[in-house]
Order: C-alpha cells, then structure tokens, then sequence
C-alpha cells in the first residue's frame, strides 16, 4: 500500500481550492462589521466580499448584543460535492443556532442541515451574509480548504 495521496484526491483537492477561491481568508463577527463604515471580508483571491448594512442590522435581530462577537460572518453553508440533492451544513455552533432561529427549525449537535428550499431562503433573504463552499466529505477537517 503507497503512502502517497490518491491521485484523483489531489485533482480534486485543486478543484475545490479553485471553486472555493470566492470564501474568506478570514471572518468578522457580527460586531465588527456593523462597527465597520463599509463592511467587508476580503477573499482568498484578493476580491472583497461586501455586506449590505440593512441585512446586518436585520440578523443582529437575531442575536443577543452581548453575543453579537461570537457570530462570525459570512456564515459558511458546505455543500456536498456529488450530492444528487443539494445539502447544505453549517457547522459553527453559534451561525447553526442562529440559522435555526431564522427558519425555525431545530438544530442537530452543533449544526444544522439545510436543504435546497432553506438555503435558497437563506440567500434570498441575506444574500451577502451566507456563502456557500464545495465540500467533500472524504477529506477531512479541510472539507474545502480555506
């Protein structure tokens, strides 16, 4: 058996990077950004991604002030490569729960699993706080490498 990595894992490790160029080098908490005069993350192709103001105000409804520092934004919805459905998991504790609260669902051990019509709502409703991320389960804990 070859210690090297299977080289459809690396073809596919590159294509998730190149897919996933639009995600942040880092995220802001919620804070920060409504502290912020033009509210932005910068990307890991060197692009900003802007928020709208109203739908930082609209979310912070949301969360309670004295919380407002752990919400870390964009809230990151993994999709899973390969799906024949389109499924989506938030995996931060703290955005699962908020996102939870915003479509009324229950939240799993952690996260939430969004199916198409919830993630579509997501988007339709804050369209520049979620992001969505190609994921594929089989790599681990970079499931789309940041």
């Amino acid at each position: 058996m070859s210690s090297h990595p299977d080289i459809v894992e690396v073809l596919l490790r590159e294509e998730l990077r190149v897919a996933n160029k639009h995600l942040p080098l880092a995220r802001k908490s919620l804070r920060e950004l409504l502290e912020e005069e033009y509210p932005h993350v910068v990307c890991r192709d060197g692009s900003l991604h802007s928020f709208r103001r109203r739908e930082l105000v609209e979310l912070s409804k949301y969360v309670p002030r004295e919380k407002w520092d752990r919400l870390l934004l964009p809230i990151i919805i993994e999709v899973a490569s390969g799906e024949e459905e389109l499924v989506g998991v938030v995996s931060d504790p703290y955005a699962a729960e908020v996102v939870s609260l915003i479509l009324e669902v229950s939240p799993g051990e952690g996260r939430v699993l969004l199916y198409k019509p919830q993630i579509y709502e997501l988007r339709r409703r804050y369209s520049t706080i979620f992001q969505l991320a190609l994921s594929y389960a089989g790599l681990g804990s970079d499931r789309y490498l940041p």
